[in-house]
């Protein structure tokens, strides 16, 4: 799903009720760092995206990684077309990782992976980033808090940044402890590359669009 189609995607939800709309109630803020969809308020950002995740997840893989990616793009004046080769990038590395035989939540990592180009993390050091985002991870059946994913990995991007390292290896170790003979997957994630920026149609045709923008005309 392109990023022009997920944004239709958000604003085309229904109101939040029941327990979204309570926790909504709770943690929003008028003057938040990042919009609550479709809440008519804010949050601060690791909250938001949290909120945002669970609330959005029904519309796809990629829900998780243009979360972060709209909420990192924005704050280091990224463009669309920085956003939508950052997302692809997030989905290729998804795709070189084989499911576990123990469920674990390595969307974390996708979203990760999107957030790092965005905020220019070079290549040489985005295994190590992995192996940080890794400690974050959470195991259970698939779904079971959709909304982690990409405040984990903003929380990821904000402790590296911080000069917070995790363990050498720590991805392939915790995927090795959760399933049976899984190779060393830190290579594979970290040699995810854009496959070129998604077309994007309607309201943000223009490459050049800020991700700034987008977020101020999140619903």
């Amino acid at each position: 799903m392109s990023v022009a189609a997920l944004l239709a995607g958000f604003a085309a939800l229904p109101p939040p009720e029941g327990s979204l709309a309570a926790w909504a109630a709770r943690v929003g803020t008028p003057d938040g760092d990042f919009p609550l969809i479709g809440a008519g308020t804010r949050a601060e950002t690791y909250v938001a995206l949290h909120w945002n995740g669970e609330r959005c997840a029904a519309l796809g893989p990629a829900v998780g990684p243009t979360l972060v990616g709209l909420a990192v793009g924005a704050t280091r004046r990224r463009s669309v077309a920085d956003l939508a080769a950052a997302v692809d990038a997030g989905l290729a590395a998804a795709a070189e990782l084989s499911a576990p035989t123990v469920p674990v939540s390595t969307g974390v990592l996708t979203a990760t992976v999107c957030a790092a180009r965005l905020a220019g993390v070079p290549d040489t050091d985005l295994p190590a980033l992995l192996d940080l985002a890794a400690s974050l991870m959470l195991i259970g059946p698939p779904g079971v808090a959709p909304g982690h994913d990409p405040a984990a990995a903003w929380l990821a991007l904000r402790a590296w940044d911080a000069g917070i390292t995790g363990m050498p290896g720590g991805l392939a170790h915790t995927l090795a402890v959760v399933a049976d003979g899984l190779p060393d997957r830190a290579g594979a994630v970290a040699a995810g590359h854009p496959v070129g920026s998604r077309e994007v149609a309607a309201e943000v045709t223009r490459s050049d669009l800020a991700v700034a923008d987008l977020v101020e005309a999140l619903p």
